[in-house]
């Protein structure tokens, strides 16, 4: 989602879409939550509301994604020796708390509808709805192949899972459409009830992001096997006799790790700088994302 520099672009034909593509993501997807929104409302559909927390989510989290990596892309500076990385996992925190919370009231209402549906109360949401659904599928998915494009071609993560979370809109919107269409139909239930599952696979998302952004704010570790993966790779360095401890954190995009390795005792001091620089930079070109290391360096 950021600008990246043009020597470092393997498809120099991406290098402009490089620098829009993050406000492109977040204009979309503002413009999409914001236009179900209104139709949801003026067409009473309960479905193409959920369909708009959706691209709501996808708007805050690829802002929180484009302001956070200009953010924490800023060095380490006097008052946050560890960087800036945090601001993204309080950000994500707060927008999953904010998502929740709206998409349970929705969900309570959906459940309503289900049960008005079922008594007899009949409630046909307006065509506008159908219209609504088929113009958001379109607009995901030409927005999805866009991201996913440029991510790809950049190597860039954050594009590609935001080119990953609308392709997921895109489906969500053919079933809104499928939903709106039945109950134009005599099926007043559908629409409801696609309501509620799309609420509850929203609670599901946001719950994990919740998780995510939580493990980030409490310096969580990094899994076992991304731990053993940076062991293997400083034994790869010639000196590393052994990897007396290591450990790792995700701040923002970046991870800080903290190891300690032993040389061999008949090294003199500035031998074993020389062996801890370049497994450094062994562990910065192999692993990826290294934001910093702090090395130890001991006798064997």
């Amino acid at each position: 989602m950021h600008e990246l520099p043009q020597n470092n672009i393997v498809y120099p034909e991406c290098y402009n879409c490089s620098k829009t593509a993050g406000w492109t993501a977040v204009s979309a997807n503002l413009f999409l939550a914001v236009f179900k929104a209104v139709v949801g409302f003026i067409s009473g559909s309960r479905a193409v509301l959920a369909d708009s927390l959706y691209s709501f989510k996808d708007f805050l989290t690829s802002l929180v994604v484009f302001i956070g990596v200009q953010v924490s892309g800023k060095p380490a500076d006097e008052g946050h020796p560890y960087g800036h990385g945090k601001i993204e996992y309080v950000s994500i925190f707060l927008i999953s708390i904010l998502i929740i919370i709206g998409t349970l009231f929705l969900l309570i209402h959906s459940v309503k509808d289900i049960w008005h549906a079922y008594l007899g109360q009949v409630y046909r949401p307006k065509l506008i709805a159908l219209f609504a659904a088929i113009i958001s599928m379109i607009a995901n998915y030409k927005l999805s192949s866009y991201l996913y494009c440029v991510g790809e071609k950049l190597k860039s993560p954050a594009v590609v899972a935001n080119a990953k979370h609308n392709h997921s809109d895109a489906v969500s919107s053919a079933f809104v459409a499928g939903a709106v269409l039945l109950s134009r139909y005599g099926f007043y239930f559908v629409d409801p009830l696609v309501a509620v599952i799309e609420t509850l696979d929203l609670i599901r998302l946001s719950a994990g992001m919740l998780n995510d952004s939580f493990k980030g704010i409490m310096d969580s570790s990094l899994p076992k096997n991304v731990l053993k993966e940076m062991e293997m790779t400083a034994m790869l360095v010639p000196g590393v006799k052994r990897v007396a401890r290591v450990n790792a954190r995700k701040v923002g995009h970046g991870i800080w790790v903290d190891m300690i390795i032993k040389v061999d005792q008949s090294h003199t001091l500035d031998k074993g700088y020389v062996i801890g620089a370049q497994v450094e930079n062994t562990l910065k070109s192999k692993i990826g994302n290294i934001s910093g290391i702090n090395m130890g360096i001991e006798a064997f």
